[in-house]
Order: C-alpha cells, then sequence, then structure tokens
C-alpha cells in the first residue's frame, strides 16, 4: 500500500532574552486564535512527602492574578473562550503542565495579558482562602478519580510496584492526601517560583492570526519577566525488573481485570513506535489478535485493549482484559502472553504492519485538523519542542513510523516484552456483603497472618581434582548465572609497611595475560555483557562477574585465564597505584568513611593486621613494587585455597563440567598456612578526635572489642545488636533520632573474624550535641549491659525482624554468592544457610542477657568524635569528658 505524504506544519521559532521559547502557526481556517503554554515541570519534580504540588498549582493558576482577580475563568469566558467546548484546560502529568485557551483572533492581545499576569503576578494574588479552597478540591478529585471509582487505583498502584524506590513516576501525580494537607502556602509559592518562569516555558500560538502583531505583545507582555534558576533535568530511567511481579487486589469492581505492564521506552525514542505498532496489532479493534480470540472467538473477556504510554524518562506497554464471569483470569494471562510471544517471534504479518501503519496516518491527519486542545497542532508542537528542543519533531517521528519493517516490530516486542520481566496487576471483586453493615470499630488492629515458611535453597557441591571447590544453587527462573571466585586470603597476608598490596593486586589482575592486554579483556567483556568485580577483605577476597546463561562458556573461558594467568604489567600496575592513590584522597574527605577507616585501627592497634584498611593507605600504596603483587599471587592464588560458586541457570554437573574444561589443570601448592592474629584490646574510655574546622556534624564512633566469628553467642549477639541500633527502632534510633533529632540516623554493627572482632556504634550528629550524644552512648551501653536489660518484648520483636527479613537476603544471585563464599571462607558450614531462621528462633531471653553481660564493655568502650575540634572541646570538658588524643587523618598522633 502507497500512502501519500502527510501534510507538515510549519512553524516559526525564536527565544525571547529571558529564555521563553515562542513557536508561531499560522491556519486560517477559522478566525480563532489558540494559546498553549508547555511548562517543563510536572509530578517528576517533587519528593516523597511533598507529593501532589504540579497538579495543586495547575488548580491554582485559575485561582485569579494581581490584575485579574476574581478567577481567570471570568476573563477567559469574557475573551470567548469555552470551557464546554475544550477550549479552555489545563493538565498536569509527571513531566509537564499545560494551559490553552482558544478564543476569537481579535482577543489575542487580551488573552496574552491574562496568561502573562499569571506568571507575573499569581503570588502576589494567592490568598490562604483560594489555597485552603483549592486543596480540598483537589482531594475530592482524588476522591472521586481514584478511591471512588471501580478500578481507580490500577494507575496508582501500577507506578507503585513497576518504578524503583525513588523513581519519579512512583507516586501518583494527584499526590497523597496526607502530603496535600501538609502543603502551605509558602510551599507552592516556592515551587511557583522554581519552575513558573520564562526560561521554563514553551508558549505555542496558532491560528489566524498576524505574526507581527503576534510578536509584538508577546515581547510586550512576556518579555519582562524575570528567567528563573537553570534547572537539572532527569535523564532516562526506564525500571528493569529481576523477577515477575504479581500484584493482587480485592476491591469494589464488577468483574475481575487483569493488567500485564511492561516497562517501554520513553518518548520519541526509537522502539516507542514499533511498540506502538505492536499494541494496535495485539489490541486496537475486533479483528487484532487479543480481542479476536478473547472477546470474539473464546468470549472469555469483555474487553481486552492495549495501549503504549511514552513519558519523558520512561514509558509502559499494557494490555487490559476485563474477564467474564466464570472465566479464568490466570488463564487469560497465559493466552495473551503466548500471543506476545508468538508476536516477539514472528512479528506482525504484513497485512498487520499495513493495518497499523494506516491507523496511524488516520491518527496523525486527524491530529491535524484542530489547531488546539488535547493532540491539536498547537500541543503537538509544545510537545516536541518540550521534549526535543525541535518543535517539528513529531514529522520525524511519523516518518520513523512510517520506515518500520515486520522485523523491527518482532525484534522490539521480543526485546521489551519477553526478554524482560513484567507487571501482572490482578483485580479481583470483592466478595457480596450485606447493606446493612456495623460501624468498623477501627481501634481493633487486625492479628498478623502467619509467616510463610522460607526454604533456603540447597547448595550442592563438587571438588576438582587440583582442590578448587565448586558450589552450585541452581535457579532457573532467569537465563543467567552469578559466578564467583573466592579465596582464603586476604590483607591480613600483607605487612603494615605494605597495606593495600592485596588490594594493588586485585585492581591489576584484569589488566592483562599471556595472551591479552587490557583493552583485548575489556572488550571481551563488553562483548559478553559482562564485567567483573573484585574486592578485597582481611581474611579473604573474592572476584565475581555475572553473565546470561548463553554466553557461560566463552565467559568462564576468559575469567578462567584472568585468573589463572595475570601479567601484572609495570606499566598498569602504576596507572592502577595513581588511581586508587586519588580514591583514597577523596575517601578523606568523607568523614564518615575517614571514622570507619580508622576505628579498627583504634581497635587493634596500628600495626596489627586486623586494624589495617585492606585499601592501605596513601603512605604505604607508594612502597608497593610490582615485585610485591607477583610474589602475593604466586603464594595465595591456588586452587587448594580457591572456590567457585556458580548461582543461576546452572546444574552442577553443567558447572562441574565448566569448571573442568577452564580450571581443572590450574595448579598451585598446599593450603596456605591460616594466619590467626592475635588479639588486643583497646585502651578503656579513650577519646580519639580528628579535627575537622568549621564542620557542621561531628561523626560519633563508639566501639571495643567483640569475640571471634565462631563464638557459641553469635546469635544472641545479633539479637542483641538489632536492639541496640541494627533497625530503626531500635534503642539507639529511638532515642536520638525519633525522640530528641540530633541525628538522621545512627546505626551498630559487629565485624567478627577467625580470632576476634569489634562492635561499633556510628552517627553524624549537629556539632552543638557531642557532648551530649557521648554521654547518650555511655548511657545506652550501660543501659543494654544491665542497668535497663533487654526485654522479652525486645528480643521477640528482634527475632521477627531478622526472620521475616531473612528470605530477603536470597533475593537476587549475586547476594546469594555472597553469603555462600562468606561462610566457605571463615571456615563454617553451608548448614548455617538452612540452620539460621531456627537458631534466632530458639535462642532464649536468658541466652541473651547472658551475651550482654559477658560481651558488652561500657568500661572498655572508646569514642572517636571526627569534627570542630574548637567546638568539641569545650563540650568534653562541660561534661566531664576528655581530654581527647588528638589524631591525624590516619590515626597518628599528633
Amino acid at each position: 500500500m502507497t500512502r501519500k505524504i502527510a501534510p507538515k506544519v510549519e512553524y516559526e521559532k525564536y527565544t525571547l532574552p529571558n529564555g521563553l521559547q515562542v513557536i508561531l502557526h499560522i491556519d486560517r481556517k477559522l478566525p480563532i486564535v489558540h494559546i498553549n503554554h508547555w511548562f517543563h515541570v510536572g509530578s517528576k519534580v517533587e519528593q516523597p512527602g511533598r507529593t501532589g504540588f504540579a497538579h495543586l498549582f495547575e488548580h491554582l493558576m485559575f485561582e485569579g492574578s494581581k490584575h485579574a482577580p476574581g478567577g481567570y475563568f471570568k476573563y477567559i469566558e469574557q475573551a470567548g473562550g469555552n470551557l464546554r467546548e475544550g477550549g479552555v484546560n489545563g493538565t498536569t502529568s509527571y513531566d509537564r503542565t499545560n494551559y490553552f485557551s482558544t478564543v476569537p483572533s481579535g482577543n489575542l492581545k487580551h488573552v496574552l495579558w491574562l496568561e502573562s499576569d499569571r506568571i507575573a503576578t499569581l503570588p502576589d494574588a494567592l490568598t490562604s482562602e483560594n489555597f485552603e479552597n483549592q486543596r480540598e478540591v483537589v482531594r475530592n478529585e482524588r476522591r472521586q478519580t481514584m478511591e471512588n471509582q471501580p478500578y481507580g487505583r490500577w494507575l496508582s498502584l501500577i507506578n507503585e510496584h513497576l518504578y524503583p524506590a525513588g523513581h519519579p513516576y512512583v507516586w501518583p501525580i494527584i499526590g497523597s492526601h496526607e502530603d496535600l494537607e501538609a502543603a502551605t502556602i509558602e510551599d507552592v509559592t516556592d515551587f511557583f517560583k522554581m519552575y513558573y518562569t520564562p526560561n521554563n516555558l514553551s508558549l505555542v500560538v496558532a491560528g489566524d492570526f498576524d505574526i507581527d502583531h503576534a510578536r509584538a505583545e508577546i515581547e510586550r507582555f512576556y518579555g519582562e519577566l524575570p528567567a528563573g534558576p537553570l534547572l537539572d533535568r532527569r535523564t532516562r530511567w526506564i525500571p528493569n525488573l529481576s523477577e515477575e511481579k504479581i500484584v493482587e487486589v480485592a476491591d469494589r469492581v464488577p468483574q475481575a481485570r487483569a493488567h500485564l505492564i511492561w516497562p517501554a521506552p520513553a518518548r520519541f525514542e526509537n522502539d516507542e513506535s514499533k511498540l506502538d505498532i505492536a499494541a494496535v496489532v495485539l489490541g486496537d479493534g475486533l479483528s487484532s489478535r487479543l480481542k479476536k480470540k478473547l472477546v470474539h472467538e473464546r468470549q472469555m473477556c469483555t474487553d481486552v485493549y492495549t495501549f503504549n504510554i511514552a513519558n519523558e524518562i520512561t514509558g509502559m506497554f499494557a494490555v487490559v482484559a476485563t474477564i467474564r464471569p466464570n472465566s479464568s483470569l490466570t488463564e487469560v494471562e497465559t493466552l495473551i502472553k503466548d500471543e506476545i510471544e508468538h508476536l516477539a517471534a514472528n512479528g506482525p504479518s504484513q497485512d498487520e504492519m499495513e493495518r497499523a501503519k494506516t491507523t496511524r496516518e488516520y491518527q496523525y491527519v486527524s491530529g491535524l485538523e484542530r489547531i488546539g486542545g488535547f493532540g491539536g497542532k498547537a500541543d503537538r508542537l509544545n510537545e516536541s519542542n518540550t521534549y526535543t528542543g525541535d518543535p517539528g519533531f513529531f514529522h520525524v517521528e511519523y516518518d520513523r513510523f512510517e520506515h518500520i519493517t515486520t522485523e523491527d516490530v518482532q525484534k522490539a516486542a521480543e526485546h521489551w516484552l519477553t526478554t524482560r520481566q513484567g507487571l501482572m496487576l490482578r483485580y479481583y471483586p470483592e466478595a457480596p456483603q450485606s447493606v446493612q453493615t456495623p460501624t468498623l470499630d477501627r481501634s481493633q488492629i487486625p492479628a498478623l497472618g502467619a509467616d510463610t515458611v522460607f526454604q533456603p535453597p540447597v547448595v550442592q557441591s563438587g571438588t576438582l581434582d587440583n582442590g578448587l571447590e565448586v558450589m552450585v544453587v541452581e535457579r532457573h527462573d532467569l537465563p543467567k548465572v552469578a559466578v564467583s571466585f573466592d579465596l582464603k586470603a586476604g590483607s591480613i597476608q600483607t605487612p603494615g609497611d605494605k597495606a593495600g598490596m592485596a588490594q594493588m593486586m586485585m585492581l591489576a589482575i584484569d589488566k592483562g595475560t599471556q595472551d591479552l592486554n587490557t583493552m583485548d579483556i575489556a572488550e571481551g567483556l563488553s562483548r559478553l555483557g559482562t564485567a567483573l568485580q573484585g574486592s578485597t577483605f582481611l581474611e579473604s577476597a573474592t572476584l565475581n562477574m555475572d553473565v546470561l546463561s548463553q554466553h557461560l562458556p566463552a565467559a568462564m573461558s576468559l575469567f578462567s585465564d584472568i585468573v589463572r594467568n595475570p601479567l601484572f604489567p609495570e606499566d598498569e600496575i602504576e596507572l592502577e597505584r595513581n588511581r586508587h592513590l586519588d580514591g583514597l584522597a577523596q575517601r578523606e574527605s568523607y568523614p564518615q568513611m575517614l571514622a570507619s577507616r580508622l576505628c579498627p585501627r583504634l581497635i587493634f592497634g596500628n600495626q596489627h593486621p586486623y586494624g589495617l584498611s585492606p585499601q592501605g593507605y596513601t603512605s604505604t600504596i607508594p612502597n608497593i613494587s610490582r615485585a610485591d603483587v607477583v610474589q602475593y599471587y604466586d603464594e595465595y592464588w591456588k586452587p587448594a585455597d580457591a572456590s567457585l560458586t556458580l548461582v543461576g541457570h546452572i546444574t552442577l554437573e553443567e558447572a562441574m563440567q565448566q569448571c573442568q574444561d577452564h580450571f581443572g589443570t590450574w595448579t598451585g601448592g598446599p593450603p596456605s598456612e591460616r594466619l590467626e592474629p592475635i588479639s588486643e584490646h583497646p585502651k578503656a574510655n579513650i577519646l580519639y578526635l580528628v579535627d575537622r574546622p568549621e564542620s557542621p556534624q561531628t561523626i560519633v564512633c563508639q566501639f571495643f572489642t567483640a569475640p571471634k566469628r565462631t563464638t557459641p553467642d553469635y546469635y544472641a549477639l545479633r539479637l542483641i545488636d538489632t536492639i541496640w541500633g541494627g533497625g530503626f527502632q531500635s534503642r539507639l534510633n529511638q532515642n536520638l533520632r525519633e525522640e530528641k533529632g540530633y541525628t538522621y540516623g545512627i546505626s551498630s554493627a559487629m565485624a567478627l573474624y577467625s580470632t576476634s572482632g569489634y562492635w561499633k556504634v556510628q552517627t553524624a550528629i549537629q556539632a552543638d550535641k557531642t557532648g551530649e550524644v557521648v554521654r547518650e552512648l555511655m548511657a545506652e551501653l550501660q543501659g543494654l549491659a544491665g542497668e535497663r536489660p533487654i526485654t522479652e518484648t525486645e528480643v521477640t520483636e528482634a527475632k521477627t525482624n531478622r526472620i521475616r527479613g531473612y528470605a530477603q537476603q536470597f533475593e537476587t544471585l549475586r547476594r546469594i554468592t555472597n553469603i555462600i563464599g562468606g561462610l566457605w571462607s571463615a571456615n563454617l558450614p553451608l548448614s548455617e544457610i538452612q540452620d539460621t531462621v531456627s537458631k534466632i528462633a530458639c535462642t532464649t531471653l536468658e541466652e541473651v542477657h547472658a551475651a550482654a553481660r559477658q560481651h558488652l564493655k561500657p568500661d572498655q568502650a572508646a569514642f572517636l568524635l571526627v569534627g570542630d575540634r574548637s567546638q568539641i572541646e569545650p563540650q568534653l570538658a562541660e561534661h566531664g569528658l576528655g581530654p581527647a588524643v588528638i589524631l591525624d587523618q590516619e590515626g597518628n598522633t599528633i
């Protein structure tokens, strides 16, 4: 089929000195003019706790301005604008807020004055009465469109579960009741000043008017508006679900409904148009695949429709099916997925392609009939300009659409709808209820349901003839495998004056082999869609990669070459040394990181293996030679001290074969003798201070020694840690954050090694509360140790916290490899994975009390303070503390 060349929309664009972008388009068919404003601001600029502002402000824009009091509609209707006919309105999306009006051509000047006055003077006219009134209007709009309507929450639920925490599309555009109630006039005024500025505005005037006249009046009314601040735009953020998510909702709906949703390309990206065709093929019209099968032939659905919505930073592809009574929702879902799989495998037919393109041509041309309103020419010019900077980009989009092939659609469907995971939102009707129901007593809190039993993964294992241990966990939901190479050797094997040697070796491990140089390795990893991540710890090290199953053999070949045959070129070591020194210098500028690095030195001593940072120091990294790196590798990197863990879409037999093929001929000496450092104890109740002049906060660390990892009190100590500072409801957090408000957060943590360990509390607090916080930490530790004993309720809540959170540790393949590698390198039985829940559950209050008495050491606890010495020392004296020992940034006494 041959289609005519689609008509183009001619326009003129220019920009005023204040940043206002102006687009003019002439259409003489009617004596009307349309004025269309697009502010590049929507709900995505909001923050949790401050949602609904963009939409609320859209309402406030119609409340009148300084020179047009009494409401916008009073003036626009006098000028000929007509709300009923769709000639006046405003809308808010995630990405933009628009306002438009259509009036007789002779009133262009009047409307330009009216619209510009809103931008110039709205804050001056805004009253508490108007603000509170519109806030209630918006809340009622929410009740009407979301809460009091069948399926009204569908989009809100999809956003909540499709997008990750922090994504700017995760909250509803209309906001929440709580956030709206909390909003103040000052809040929305600040919002206006930030975003309702000429340099954040695209203005289209379209219709029957004189261009010179329009230019003059736009300059007159808009030219004097001051430019606002430059704004950072959010970039593309397309979510990537690790597994299919299913959300089920029982609501007051007449029929069950299935929503199948997949993340999709953002607006104007290449694949957007390809998925538009897929949506037409699947669900547009009765002859479409899904409607034909589910509505017409099988009669399982009342309706099926599809859409592909593309917003500025991401989009979504959706199939929505309303299920007939006595039909199976899950069966409908399966049929829909089967049809999508078929489309992804074979693409649309040529006839379907032609139909889809004809439909698109029709929609394109129909949109050009209107100069204004939703989807009219002014709207299209503004949309293209706002998101691409080119008002005519929708022409490019259409031309691109015309050149899409069957193969293009097939590939887009495969990429977005079959190889990526999606969200299934299932609506079910609530069970019928009697009309006469008693008043709900909300003071009666429903009991929590029973916990679902979690079955930790089973670890299978084998050993190669060279001693290399292989461990496997099968997880076949995704075609992916995580591989972890673990060693029972870390930084404690290096001398103090060369601290960081093990890390330098790790940084250089992939910088060349006998056959490959650095770029060869990097390009090889890139072709396989993977990367390496190496980490050095005190008593162990690990090198990881994640790869799709089909690439595993090639990836293992490259991985083994890197592990077995590193060359450590001198020039690459120097390059890594310089980069690492730069990184260490940067870390020293972060007070939290500085404190974390210094605490072990203060606990164990400057030259103790547990006190030295695995990363090394700016004073020790220059001492490390290539010979040191090679010697460390030769002595500790050998199969007898190593293991390979593979988790994912693989069996033990397959894993053993891969490891044998690529590591079976690797040789080395016997296992290295395990170093067991002798524990030392810090001096009691010493205050250490690192001076950071003019710091607004003080980092406070409290620390003391703890037992080794194999202590029989391990699980009791984990519960104590949870109660002390290991959660939001912990004693420390409730005291210093929730009650006193001195800190944003505080936490406790244990680091337990083969012969000893330490316990640490760390927080950042407002500088003028340093002395008081030190006293509070002392009191809390004394209370935990016995003055305010842990209660049965606290133990029960801590158990619940840890047990219910345990399964989340196995959510990703990489987390599983980390758990297995950590147990193996610490010489702990892998049965700990299976036994953890029962051991926590069986720990008694008496055992917790006994562990607290034995291991909590108020009289041995020391403090490290990183902050402004001039503010801290007077507070210490006031509270009878100190004097402090002053340290440099490497922990040396000054």
